[in-house]
């Protein structure tokens, strides 16, 4: 029955995915009810030994479930119909509660601890590790009634984070600006604002955030935006985070965890909270300093300006934009001209072809779920044989606000039958907004996510691990930045500034005194931006410690102590701060974490930014394994030594001692 369920969604012979983005909500229901029921029977008979094949065989038919409804689970991210939203919400719903269900199950555990007995082969063994380790979180091991108790509450922390992240996506927060205060917005940015009386309507949100902030001379608009765009979500998502904490505390205390931080630390690279919250203490105390002395520059130019207010928060991104062009020369729509996105897209595509080997060819004839997503199939170059498929889905919709972001749709893996299923992957956000007739123009800032995001692409397509649980990045949560976060160096490099950037127009590249202008920058705001993370995985680590932590009040508590900004009053950043409801759960050290990794690994690239040899190795010996080995065995068999966190703190002009 379920093979049957699975070949609407998988099989397919056209040289994209073949899949049906288009379904109706009661498709939808009716496809995830019938493949969750034949996945539940097909579970109860392997735990039972009714059916032969252990924990290999268990973990296909959980591979085959996800197959089975990649669209199903997927669309509530980028459906344009509300109805479909939900319906595809509660599918996603429905197998997260599965997925509870079956990390808690004693069956599976039991299955896990007898497959690890019985083999030495490297790749079943570290399925048995993850699923024993699942297992032990998931309460597998306790008695019945506390298990079932645990299960409970899992499930209920499914429900919470997506209403969480429901609420944020049809969040329509928008203020009103006046003529005269639009009037310092660039052109191309005004061109895509709402007429409405009084002035313009203006969206708060994250694809808004950064070109308006950036050049809104108008110090009380910023501070509306502001106060506006830290609301989203609004007290019901600050509801729903405060229960997600007493639920992951309470869960904690079951498991025999002394807090959250600690239970997930335990299945980390970091192994314990102290050592990440070690490194970006000290972190922060390093840079801080610099912070300060960053911020003191801004507040000068502010009161320059005739403004003598405290400098705020508000005023941050603004005087910043404004230091880079008086002081660098960088003008960020001057920039903006030179990444158009029909050319800066495609030149940022052909340097992972060559870095990694590959060849991406668009899918012409797919039909994905809206009008300008592009589907793109990957060959590898030497024989030409197909990897897997990506979309790429940047335009700006209103139902998918976020910044871009990679959702890896599909993972590879055996099929049980001597063949592979391909992966699909993605990359999903609101990038800039076009003007009438003409293309996006993307700052140099987009451009870094899109290579950063891209990297994730590489991560969860390239891997040949042979199950669905160690494929691609579904390795330890805080290496999973690593490789994406090393793919940022390149967007640095003038050789690369050159080949990815076509003037609007024109066609030619940057000159060479805007790229090393642009340089320049790269270290400029090291200090705020590097304290904020500090701040961000400390608040993180706050919130999951052993002690209960408002979400609100610790925000603006630890804000004061490890920020050189000022806290603000009236906003509530916990409603929107996706990390701490989308996976990064007292994980969020892992940016900074992941970042020693990626600046480690990337000496090996400097000056052989697109040497496919190298870019060979590091697929070959970072990406291909996935969570097949460990990762500090990867990194140390792509360096030839021990990871050092040298090359991270350089970056940075901290003392190596840091660490």
């Amino acid at each position: 029955m379920l093979a049957s369920l699975l070949l609407l969604s998988v099989a397919s012979t056209a040289p994209g995915t073949g899949l049906d983005w288009h379904l109706t909500p009661a498709a939808i229901q009716a496809h995830c009810d019938a493949v969750l029921a034949a996945v539940h029977s097909r579970v109860a008979d392997l735990t039972g030994h009714k059916a032969s094949g252990g924990l290999p065989a268990l973990d296909l038919t959980v591979a085959e479930l996800e197959d089975a409804l990649t669209v199903e689970r997927f669309l509530v991210n980028v459906s344009s119909d509300g109805a479909v939203r939900d319906a595809s919400g509660a599918c996603a719903d429905k197998v997260a509660e599965f997925s509870v269900e079956l990390a808690a199950d004693p069956g599976v555990y039991a299955l896990a601890r007898a497959f690890q007995k019985s083999t030495r082969d490297p790749a079943d063994m570290q399925l048995a590790k993850i699923y024993l380790e699942e297992g032990r979180r998931a309460g597998a091991g306790l008695y019945p009634e506390s298990r079932v108790k645990v299960t409970g509450l899992l499930k209920r922390l499914e429900v919470l984070q997506g209403a969480y992240f429901r609420a944020l996506g049809e969040d329509r927060s928008e203020m009103t600006l006046t003529a005269a205060e639009a009037a310092s917005l660039p052109p191309s940015f005004r061109a895509n604002l709402t007429p409405a009386p009084g002035g313009y309507a203006l969206a708060v949100n994250m694809q808004t955030y950064a070109p308006f902030m950036r050049s809104e001379a108008s110090g009380d608009a910023r501070r509306r935006f502001d106060t506006l765009y830290y609301n989203r979500g609004g007290q019901g998502n600050v509801a729903r985070l405060r229960e997600t904490l007493d639920i992951r505390r309470e869960v904690a205390r079951l498991l025999g965890f002394g807090s959250w931080a600690a239970l997930v630390a335990d299945t980390r690279m970091a192994k314990t909270p102290e050592r990440p919250r070690a490194l970006l203490e000290a972190v922060d105390a390093k840079l801080l300093p610099k912070a300060r002395a960053e911020i003191a520059v801004l507040a000068a130019l502010k009161k320059a300006d005739g403004d003598m207010t405290p400098f705020a928060a508000w005023d941050y991104a603004y005087y910043e934009a404004k230091l880079e062009r008086e002081r660098y020369a960088v003008d960020d729509e001057t920039v903006r001209r030179y990444f158009p996105a029909d050319r800066a897209i495609p030149a940022m595509l052909q340097l992972y072809e060559r870095l990694f080997g590959l060849h991406f060819t668009e899918v012409q004839d797919g039909k994905p779920w809206a009008g300008g997503v592009q589907e793109f199939a990957i060959h590898d170059a030497a024989d030409g044989h197909l990897l897997g498929w990506f979309f790429l889905d940047l335009a700006p919709r209103p139902e998918k606000a976020l910044r871009p972001a990679n959702f890896a749709l599909r993972a590879g893996h055996r099929d049980g039958k001597g063949g592979y299923v391909l992966p699909i992957s993605s990359v999903v956000g609101s990038g800039p907004a076009a003007a009438p007739g003409q293309p996006a123009l993307y700052s140099h800032h987009d451009m870094l996510e899109l290579f950063h995001e891209l990297g994730h692409v590489m991560h969860t397509t390239l891997s040949t691990a042979p199950y669905a649980k160690l494929y691609g990045a579904n390795v330890r949560e805080d290496f999973v930045e690593a490789p994406s976060q090393m793919m940022e160096n390149w967007m640095w490099q003038p050789e690369v500034l050159k080949r990815v950037s076509s003037e609007l127009g024109t066609g030619k590249p940057l000159p060479d005194g805007m790229i090393a202008r642009l340089a320049a920058l790269e270290h400029v705001a090291d200090g705020a931006f590097w304290t904020r993370q500090a701040f961000f995985g400390l608040y993180d680590l706050a919130l999951h410690g052993a002690k209960p932590a408002d979400p609100v009040r610790a925000w603006h508590e630890l804000q004061a102590k490890y920020m050189a900004l000022p806290p603000e009053s009236g906003i509530a950043p916990a409603g929107s701060f996706i990390p701490l409801m989308g996976g990064y759960d007292a994980g969020y050290y892992g940016y900074v974490w992941s970042r020693v990794y990626a600046q480690d690994m990337f000496g090996l690239f400097q000056g052989h930014l697109d040497d496919p040899e190298v870019g060979l190795r590091f697929r070959h010996e970072v990406l291909e394994p996935g969570g097949d080995e460990e990762p500090e065995v990867l990194v140390r068999r792509f360096l030839g030594r021990v990871p050092q966190p040298d090359a991270f703190y350089r970056e940075l002009g901290l003392a190596a001692a840091a660490h």
